[in-house]
C-alpha cells in the first residue's frame, strides 16, 4: 500500500549450545526495552513455553503508547544469521492487517507462535546461533496508513499451525477386502462326525496359579545437562555463579563488562557498593523475572539503584511501582533524592502528588530528609516546589 511504513527491530534470546550439539533455549521470560517505531511505543516479549502448545515459544509484540493510540499494522518474525552471509530464516510470515488500540485490552498485543523444532534443529542451531550464545530475531512491523474496518487480533489456531499428516493419493488407497462368502450349511443327515464328549471339569485345586505379570521398568532417557555457569561474582565476600549469555541478554551493562578483555582474564569479578542480598535479588530477577519472596520493602531502594546501575529496565519498573506506593511524610524527601539519582519520573510524580493531596507539607519540611534534600539536591527541591505550586494552583481553580 502507498504510504505504508516498515520498521525492523532486532530482539535477542539467550541460547546455549553444548559440545554435543544440543541447543538450549533460554527457559525464562524476556522483555525488550520500550522502543519507538512509526510514532508509537512498543516492546517485545519472549515466552519459553507457548500458551497454545508447549512444543513452541510465543513472541509477543505489545503496543505501549498512551491512551487513544490506534494503529493498523501487520508483522512478521525472522531469524538473522550473525555473520550476515545467509538470508533471513522466515519463522512467521507477515500477518494480515490488524488493528491495535491502546484503549482495548484485546487489541494491544499480537502473539506469534514458533515451533521449538525450527530453532533447535538444522539449520537454525548450526548457522543462526550467535557466537556469544543467543538467537537474533528480527521483527518486521509494517504500519498501514490506509484506514480499514476494525479487526480483532486473532489467536493462533493449533490445527492451522501444526503440519497435517500427508494422506495417500487416491490411486494408492487399497480397497477394503470383501467379506468371505458364507459356507453352505450341511443337511442334518450329512453330519457324520461323532459328537465329542464334554471335557471333564478340573478341580480348582489342580489349576496352576496364574503368574502375575511383572511390570518392566523402562528407564527414561536422561535429561540433557544444562551448561555449567561460566562467570563468578564476589559481592561482600559471597560468591555468585551465573551464565554470561543470560546476563548479557538482560543487561547491556553486564554485556559490555563480560565481553571486555579484562573480564575474560579475571576468574572472579568483584562487585563493590552493593550488599549480597541485593545482588542475589538482582540475579533472581534476571533469571526468573520475579523477585525472591523474602525481598523486603526496605531493600527496594537499593534494588532500584542496582537496576539502574546495570540498566535492567524491567526490574526498574517493578521497583518504581512498589516505591511509588510507599511514599509518606517521613520518606518523601528521600524518595525525591532517589528519583533524581535514578532519573525516575514515576517516583517523582508520586512524591509531588503526595505533597499536594496529603495536607502534610509542614511535616515534610520539618523532616530530616528534607534538610538533606536541600543540601545535596537543591535543584531537585526547586523543581519539585515549582511543580507543587502549579499543582496546588490548578487544584484550587478546579
Amino acid at each position: 500500500m502507498a504510504g505504508d511504513l516498515t520498521i525492523k527491530r532486532t530482539f535477542e534470546v539467550p541460547a546455549i549450545a553444548t559440545s554435543d550439539g544440543t541447543l538450549f533455549l533460554c527457559p525464562y521470560f524476556h522483555r525488550s526495552p520500550v522502543f519507538a517505531a512509526a510514532g508509537y511505543d512498543w516492546f517485545i516479549c519472549y515466552y519459553p513455553d507457548s500458551l497454545y502448545d508447549h512444543n513452541g515459544i510465543d513472541l509477543c509484540l505489545h503496543l505501549n503508547s498512551s491512551q487513544g493510540a490506534r494503529v493498523n499494522m501487520s508483522s512478521g518474525v525472522s531469524l538473522l544469521d550473525p555473520t550476515g552471509s545467509l538470508p533471513r530464516l522466515n519463522l512467521v510470515v507477515s500477518s494480515p492487517p490488524l488493528r491495535f488500540d491502546s484503549d482495548d485490552a484485546d487489541r494491544r498485543m499480537v502473539t506469534h507462535w514458533v515451533p521449538k523444532s525450527m530453532l533447535t534443529e538444522e539449520p537454525a542451531k548450526m548457522y543462526y546461533l550467535r557466537e556469544r550464545g543467543s538467537l537474533m530475531f528480527e521483527w518486521t512491523i509494517t504500519v498501514l496508513r490506509e484506514m480499514m474496518a476494525p479487526m480483532s487480533i486473532p489467536m493462533p489456531i493449533m490445527s492451522m499451525l501444526m503440519p497435517m499428516p500427508k494422506l495417500p493419493a487416491a490411486t494408492d488407497v487399497t480397497p477394503p477386502p470383501k467379506p468371505p462368502m458364507p459356507m453352505p450349511v450341511p443337511e442334518p443327515e450329512t453330519l457324520l462326525m461323532p459328537i465329542p464328549e464334554p471335557m471333564p471339569k478340573i478341580p480348582a485345586t489342580d489349576v496352576a496359579p496364574t503368574t502375575p505379570k511383572v511390570p518392566v521398568a523402562i528407564d527414561p532417557a536422561p535429561a540433557p545437562k544444562v551448561p555449567a555457569p561460566d562467570v563468578t561474582f564476589s559481592v561482600g565476600g559471597e560468591l555468585f555463579q551465573a551464565h554470561k549469555a543470560i546476563l548479557s541478554m538482560m543487561s547491556p551493562v553486564f554485556k559490555a563488562e563480560l565481553s571486555s578483555s579484562e573480564a575474560a582474564a579475571t576468574a572472579v569479578i568483584e562487585v563493590n557498593g552493593m550488599r549480597p542480598d541485593v545482588f542475589e535479588a538482582l540475579m533472581c530477577y534476571m533469571y526468573t523475572s520475579t523477585l525472591p519472596a523474602a525481598t523486603t520493602d526496605e531493600a527496594m531502594c537499593d534494588l532500584l539503584a542496582a537496576a539502574d546501575r546495570y540498566d535492567v529496565e524491567g526490574l526498574k519498573v517493578v521497583c518504581e511501582r512498589k516505591l511509588s506506593k510507599m511514599v509518606d511524610a517521613d520518606n518523601v524527601a528521600d524518595m525525591l533524592a532517589l528519583a533524581d539519582d535514578v532519573r525516575s519520573r514515576m517516583i517523582e510524580d508520586a512524591c509531588i502528588q503526595f505533597m499536594v493531596n496529603s495536607g502534610r507539607m509542614k511535616d515534610v519540611v520539618e523532616s530530616r530528609g528534607y534538610q538533606r534534600l536541600r543540601m545535596k539536591h537543591p535543584s531537585v527541591l526547586v523543581n519539585v516546589l515549582e511543580k507543587y505550586i502549579l499543582f496546588r494552583t490548578s487544584l484550587y481553580k478546579s
